[in-house]
């Protein structure tokens, strides 16, 4: 599935262009794929020329990827503020949360990254520090990586914010970015796990009533 919001930003390419003539990198598109998707939008902030207000729904634990696209201007140069709901439309309880930025190879200065990536957060989740090890494919937390621990329930929302920024391209030029963003959920318990539970709770128990007996006698 992909979805492509029909909001228009164009008029953060002109954002703050009077009060400050530099070079600037600006998000110009953004559309979401991936077969978690059950929906997507995002709006531009009326008073921020760096903001943008994003809704996501997840319809299954599987990833949805954003794919910016990002040209030249001149205006504000700063970060892109972004605030996010994410609603949980499946069955299954959310325990994980990952973002992934991916971007052009051969990519200038810092490239594409979360700025004070260790800031972002995620209602009802902990930010990974970037000692935690992270099991493959993810990365550690860092510039391009966010991992959460947490619980989103069913049929619940979470909001996020975090900071972005992106390489200007240059005069004439464009580029596109990704962020992968994926949950990940506790894992269900094999039949056999279940089997061997339920019998170890009944040999507790039988234990439990041989020494009641003894007691008894």
């Amino acid at each position: 599935m992909n979805i492509r919001t029909k909001s228009v930003i164009a008029a953060l390419i002109f954002g703050g262009s009077i009060s400050t003539a530099s070079a600037s990198a600006v998000i110009t598109d953004i559309t979401a794929s991936g077969s978690g998707l059950g929906s997507f939008s995002f709006l531009a902030s009326s008073i921020d020329d760096k903001g943008l207000d994003f809704s996501k729904v997840f319809d299954g634990v599987n990833p949805i990827t954003l794919t910016f696209t990002v040209a030249h201007s001149v205006g504000n140069g700063g970060s892109y503020n972004i605030i996010e709901s994410i609603t949980n439309n499946t069955s299954t309880v959310f325990s994980d949360f990952h973002l992934s930025i991916a971007q052009p190879t051969n990519i200038p200065g810092n490239g594409v990254v979360f700025t004070s990536f260790n800031s972002s957060t995620l209602g009802g989740f902990t930010l990974d520090s970037p000692s935690v090890n992270q099991p493959s494919p993810f990365n550690s937390s860092g510039p391009r990586d966010l991992n959460f621990t947490g619980t989103l329930a069913v049929g619940e929302t979470a909001n996020a914010s975090f900071s972005l920024k992106p390489f200007d391209p240059g005069t004439g030029n464009t580029y596109t970015f990704t962020i992968t963003q994926t949950p990940t959920v506790s894992p269900v318990p094999e039949p056999e796990t279940y089997a061997m539970l339920l019998a170890g709770l009944g040999l507790m128990g039988t234990m439990v009533r041989r020494r009641n007996m003894k007691h008894n006698v």
